[in-house]
């Protein structure tokens, strides 16, 4: 990080007071010197510029009981928008939001497991150009296209280093969207953005210490410490999913064995199903089934719940989070997956003893990651140069 850069400086300040706007609108300008121990020359100057660019409007005056009274000042949260998309192995979810966070529109299609790469990106570029021609006009446009991907990934150099479930390995992504679609790409793990998602706009927003668990094709897991996505030494922490839970278990995609995913997924839920009935059934057949009260897809999920549990309590004993939330698809069904999820985790996280743990499906539903990958991108925005740092 630049030290004693007047720009770097300038940067920080715009970056604070265009925060505290955004969070506190309606607020006048001698309200934001205070707040921030920036002098009023400093704030009007930022202020000016804010009104130039439109992303501040005044809206008349506010009270006072001594002298004149201020001009208030609203932060405009049509200036611009950023799009999310939740990049699944069977799916594509796609939202656009506004500054504040406000979605816009949301749309999701289906597509064919496949491993051909240039099938899949060409069918996502296509998705994202309408998606941007149906973005309303602003004056700063779209910031940029962030993108949940289920795997390993380089989120500085947006590469796609390993997602077993998508068959890639090494995929320059950021790079490929880019020279196709002249917009910034900011791609991240889809579990992380489902994490900031939660943390930023969910039922995490309060808990500074708290764990997502993706629970959809395979186990992802987002982790939140200090109110800031913990990525490990390399960027690529947080694969819960890839922990061993059975010795000489089930062969996983990643080439390992008896992984946690195998056991706690759709792709676990589906099996499970099958065993029992001797039917293929997709998830959301079998959901539907669930909602219908039959009896197989209850015995199914719950066993679901009772390998989440054993998972999760892995996850308690090691990072001593104060909140898990699971989210993706399986939280659907979240009348039967918690109470078998709690049980293991009562029964066998000692950890419980000392401290309390809640445990609770997402509160964005299927559009978190979708949420979160479209904060990527207004994150980056707001906090300039601070680039370890959340809204």
């Amino acid at each position: 990080m630049r030290t004693g850069d007047q720009s770097l400086i300038k940067e920080l300040n715009r970056s604070i007071t265009l925060n505290l706007l955004r969070l506190h609108s309606p607020i006048s300008r001698a309200q934001i010197s205070t707040l921030t121990g920036l002098n009023k020359a400093t704030v009007s100057a930022i202020i000016e510029d804010l009104l130039r660019e439109g992303l501040v409007t005044e809206v008349g005056r506010g009270h006072s009981t001594v002298g004149r009274r201020p001009v208030m000042l609203m932060f405009n949260s049509k200036a611009g928008y950023s799009i999310g998309v939740d990049f699944g192995v069977n799916y594509i979810r796609i939202l656009i939001m506004d500054l504040s966070g406000n979605i816009i529109l949301v749309r999701e299609i289906s597509i064919i497991q496949t491993n051909d790469m240039q099938q899949v990106t060409s069918t996502l570029v296509n998705l994202i150009n309408e998606i941007i021609a149906q973005t309303p006009k602003s004056i700063l446009g779209i910031l940029g296209v962030g993108i949940g991907v289920p795997g390993f990934v380089d989120f500085a150099n947006g590469i796609v280093l390993n997602a077993p479930n998508l068959q890639w390995r090494d995929v320059q992504l950021k790079a490929l969207l880019e020279a196709q679609i002249h917009l910034p790409f900011l791609i991240d793990n889809e579990a992380n953005a489902g994490a900031l998602a939660e943390n930023l706009f969910g039922i995490g927003r309060n808990v500074p210490n708290f764990i997502y668990i993706s629970a959809g094709t395979g186990i992802g897991t987002g982790i939140i410490v200090n109110n800031h996505l913990f990525r490990g030494s390399e960027g690529i922490a947080g694969e819960f999913g890839h922990m061993t839970i059975e010795v000489e278990g089930l062969r996983c995609p990643c080439g390992n064995r008896g992984c946690f995913e195998m056991y706690a997924s759709e792709k676990a839920l589906t099996t499970k199903y099958s065993q029992i009935t001797g039917k293929n059934c997709s998830v959301e057949e079998i959901l539907a089934k669930l909602f219908e009260g039959e009896t197989a897809a209850i015995e199914s999920m719950l066993c679901i719940g009772q390998y989440l549990g054993i998972g999760i309590t892995n996850m308690i004993n090691g990072l001593n989070p104060s909140l898990v939330v699971i989210g993706n698809r399986l939280a659907e069904a979240k009348e039967w997956i918690l109470q078998p999820v709690e049980q293991k985790v009562r029964n066998r996280c000692p950890i419980m003893s000392y401290s309390k743990v809640n445990i609770c499906a997402s509160s964005l539903g299927r559009n978190a990651t979708a949420i979160g990958a479209a904060a990527l991108v207004l994150n980056e925005f707001f906090t300039g140069p601070q680039t370890d740092s959340t809204l």
